[in-house]
């Protein structure tokens, strides 16, 4: 096939209605000229994509990021008959920042300690200071999303008998993407109670490890 451009007359290589790499020039195809790409074509290293640019995925439930940490420091306190933070100094706090808009965050606490009388002692969760799913009973100290599980019999002992303690709750924030989020477990009780982390009461008997999780759900 014989073409004309501006006054000169060429051969085709075109034929068959193919196109081969050969009849391209640089940056002659546009996006506007891309119809489909099929996934088989996409070999070799990616260029890095933004999460912006990614469209027609499926809605909320994608976890976006995960943040844990683990607790080894061992120690004694009181707690009181209004939330104390759990542990030394932030050992028990836990921050996050949020990845997206309105998020949701499942946050996790695991503690392993033993008290004085833990059978008065409720834990909960707060954000950033303050009890988060407690129907807003802020200061009850009778109020709690868990205690600590008893792993003897019906006799009191609060000497060599470690609890495990274990809460799971979801806290729909409406967070702002890029604003850190700082969750801390705490606990109050009836009257001033010990609570010892991490050990039991003697420094003899069994220890063990605590663990916060959070996990970022898009909505």
């Amino acid at each position: 096939m014989v073409t004309t451009v501006n006054g000169t007359q060429g051969v085709d290589n075109i034929q068959d209605n193919v196109i081969t790499t050969s009849n391209l020039q640089n940056g002659a195809v546009h996006d506007v000229d891309i119809d489909s790409l099929s996934s088989s074509k996409l070999v070799g290293a990616l260029p890095a994509i933004s999460g912006a640019n990614l469209t027609d995925l499926p809605g909320g439930g994608k976890i976006l990021q995960v943040v844990n940490k683990l607790i080894s420091t061992q120690g004694s306190q009181t707690i009181g008959t209004t939330d104390t933070q759990i542990g030394t100094g932030t050992d028990f706090d836990i921050s996050i920042t949020p990845q997206g808009a309105g998020s949701k965050f499942v946050v996790s606490a695991k503690w392993f300690g033993e008290g004085a009388n833990t059978w008065d002692i409720v834990f909960n969760i707060q954000r950033d200071g303050v009890r988060i799913n407690t129907d807003g009973a802020t200061a009850s100290n009778r109020l709690g999303l868990s205690m600590a599980t008893q792993t003897y019999g019906s006799a009191a002992n609060s000497s060599s008998t470690p609890e495990i303690m274990y809460v799971q709750t979801v806290d729909s924030t409406g967070s702002t993407s890029g604003t850190a989020i700082t969750y801390t477990l705490v606990a109050a009780s009836n009257a001033n109670r010990t609570l010892w982390t991490n050990r039991c009461f003697a420094t003899t008997h069994e220890t063990g490890i605590s663990e916060l999780m959070i996990m970022e759900v898009a909505q």
